[in-house]
């Protein structure tokens, strides 16, 4: 029998930006989470994605699960991402892409770059006051989000197919079992 994208991040440990290890499973043994999967940490569209799920942590709260994000760089650059979005839910480090291998997170093309979708979501970025950063160490990373538990239960899966493509935190709310 096939295990679970949540099963098969269940058992990752990564740390966080202050260099406590985390297990990820354990994010949704007992509640729900929503596990947001970032490109790098200098990305306009991650940038963009976080400052909304930050202003909806409240509400994701109340429905009763925790947001964590995971990232590609090294501690010093996640914690100066951190400080810089000011999130204050945790922020995992994938510097062996570890649990992307293991969520089917694929990268992007040089091309991908080039596409309307992608000229259209920087616009938005931009118009929404994010600006990119220095690059991480894989910039065609593409991102993924997803919404598990509690258990190894998968409630939800959004895998970006291009650069600017996240899901709305709308959805990634309406996912959370009530």
């Amino acid at each position: 029998m096939a295990l679970t994208l949540s099963q098969r991040l269940a058992g990752i440990s990564l740390p966080d930006a202050d260099g406590q290890k985390v297990r990820l499973g354990f994010l949704w043994a007992d509640s729900p989470a929503v596990v947001v999967f970032l490109r790098h940490y200098g990305c306009i569209f991650c940038r963009e994605l976080v400052a909304h799920l930050r202003g909806q942590e409240a509400a994701f709260r109340e429905a009763g699960a925790c947001l964590a994000a995971i990232g590609l760089g090294d501690r010093a650059y996640a914690r100066k991402f951190r400080a810089e979005t000011g999130i204050g839910f945790p922020l995992l480090i994938d510097e062996r892409r570890e649990a992307y291998r293991a969520a089917g997170l694929r990268s992007a093309s040089i091309l991908h770059l080039f596409r309307p979708a992608t000229a259209v979501a920087r616009s938005r970025a931009r118009a929404g006051g994010h600006r990119q950063h220095r690059l991480g160490r894989n910039p065609f990373q593409l991102g993924g989000s997803f919404v598990f538990g509690p258990g190894n239960v998968d409630r939800y899966a959004y895998v970006s197919r291009t650069l600017g493509d996240n899901p709305d935190p709308a959805a990634l709310l309406a996912a959370i079992p009530r």
